[in-house]
């Protein structure tokens, strides 16, 4: 009698419990299964801390969130917060040596809670720039022309060289420095003993050696008289190493001259290039043709400079356009003048060459052709990439005989001379380009200051 009314009572209790039973274990199924995990982005930007770094977190479904960095046997904390929004921006600023941590491994462990509670886990502190050296640059550069540098780096993600005018700083232009190993273990052979004119060949150790790196950067025309020249090394983390080099940039003067431009000019050259064939301001179209259009042409030029093979792909001098007369050099400054005013003014940024009417013209050195297509004001265009950032481009073509991505030999045909474009007659306008910028043709035509400009940069 005394059992049954044990197991009674059991039944009863159970009877009873059993709504709070299932209340808990709904409740548990709420808090895992319908309440959504916390979400974090942007972690990954605590993979690697420089010396001053700001981290920008996206959460969402955030109850708690509280992050701390393990150093040492300290623990430091970074943030602890309980947002009243589900959905929250957070910006970090770290500076770890401000806070006692060190250069090497670290902790960062990050704990949110929503419901469920998760923790993730990134490291590594990194405040130690690359090392950096400078082992050749030349003495003086003009302006208009180009010169290379030969820098050592370690620990370095990207090397490059950096232009600076002091006077506008935030305005800097940078040129990419390459492996010289990476270069020359595909320079062909006629390279390879056109550099050893003066030099022996690397040995085979020192192209296996990854920290030398080769940079060409030009003197562009427009460059301040005060120009500063930098090398630096950037590691992943962005700790950078910089060096000055002791290139002095000499800024040589050009010729000025004006150019009288009339309505037959204007008529059949400069409208068809705005797609109009009447229009109202004569003087306003060339100005339009002559400054917008030719800032768009120059603007898609450099921006085929990012393309550049990242090795040699040319083999001695340059070469100029057969049986032809220079008929304008580089840096020539214009002044356009219509109906006896001043309407445009413009710096001519290649030589200009005449031979005969559609006269072919020849590669001036092997290479990968970047661009074979209308360009604005140079008209129908080939540009040629010869590797490390330097291409050559020929202007004002009548005809093109070569495509983008076909590879060229010096004196290989791509195209014959002509008028299209903005040009008053048929010739060729032939340009050197390093990293986008025209630079003087006149050097590269020279053997012996590639020797020396170029080769021995290669051979150090």
């Amino acid at each position: 009698m005394k059992n049954l009314n044990n197991n009674g009572v059991s039944r009863i209790l159970i009877t009873l419990a059993l709504p709070f039973i299932i209340l808990v274990i709904a409740y548990g199924s709420y808090k895992l299964f319908f309440i959504p995990d916390p979400v974090i982005t942007g972690l990954d930007q605590f993979k690697i801390l420089s010396s001053d770094k700001t981290i920008t977190l996206n959460t969402e479904n955030i109850k708690s969130l509280d992050i701390a960095v393990y150093q040492n046997e300290n623990r430091i904390d970074l943030l602890s917060d309980h947002p009243e929004l589900s959905e929250k921006i957070y910006q970090l600023n770290i500076k770890p040596k401000s806070i006692g941590l060190g250069d090497g491994q670290a902790l960062i462990v990050v704990s949110a809670k929503a419901g469920p509670f998760k923790e993730i886990k990134q490291k590594t502190i990194d405040t130690v720039p690359p090392v950096l050296e400078v082992l050749k640059a030349p003495r003086t550069i003009n302006r208009g022309s180009s010169g290379a540098a030969l820098l050592r780096a370690k620990g370095a993600d990207s090397v490059f060289i950096k232009l600076v005018d002091p006077e506008q700083p935030d305005e800097y232009r940078q040129f990419k420095a390459y492996e010289l190993s990476a270069a020359l273990d595909v320079m062909d052979e006629s390279s390879q003993q056109a550099a050893s004119e003066s030099h022996s060949v690397l040995s085979v150790e020192e192209k296996k050696n990854p920290l030398k790196y080769l940079a060409f950067f030009p003197a562009p025309y427009d460059i301040a008289e005060n120009t500063l020249l930098y090398a630096v090394a950037r590691d992943v983390a962005g700790n950078l190493n910089i060096k000055s080099l002791s290139t002095r940039l000499d800024y040589k003067q050009f010729k000025r001259s004006s150019i009288n431009i009339d309505d037959s000019f204007i008529n059949r050259v400069v409208y068809p290039l705005l797609n109009e064939t009447n229009m109202d301001n004569p003087a306003g179209s060339f100005k339009k043709v002559n400054e917008e259009l030719r800032e768009k042409s120059a603007e898609t030029v450099i921006n085929l400079a990012n393309s550049s093979e990242p090795r040699l792909l040319w083999q001695g001098r340059f070469t100029q356009l057969k049986n032809s007369k220079v008929m304008a050099t580089y840096g020539d400054e214009r002044t356009y003048i219509y109906k006896g005013n001043k309407i445009s003014k413009s710096a001519h940024l290649g030589h200009d060459l005449a031979s005969y009417a559609k006269a072919p013209v020849q590669a001036a050195n092997s290479g990968i052709v970047k661009f074979s297509a209308d360009l604005g004001i140079y008209g129908n265009t080939v540009i040629i990439d010869h590797g490390l950032g330097l291409m050559s481009l020929y202007g004002h073509l009548s005809s093109l005989t070569v495509e983008e991505g076909e590879r060229v030999k010096r004196g290989d045909m791509i195209g014959k001379t002509g008028s299209t474009g903005l040009a008053g007659g048929d010739h060729l306008h032939f340009g050197m380009l390093l990293h986008g910028y025209e630079i003087s043709p006149v050097y590269w035509w020279d053997r012996n200051w590639i020797r020396i400009h170029i080769l021995d940069y290669l051979t150090y």
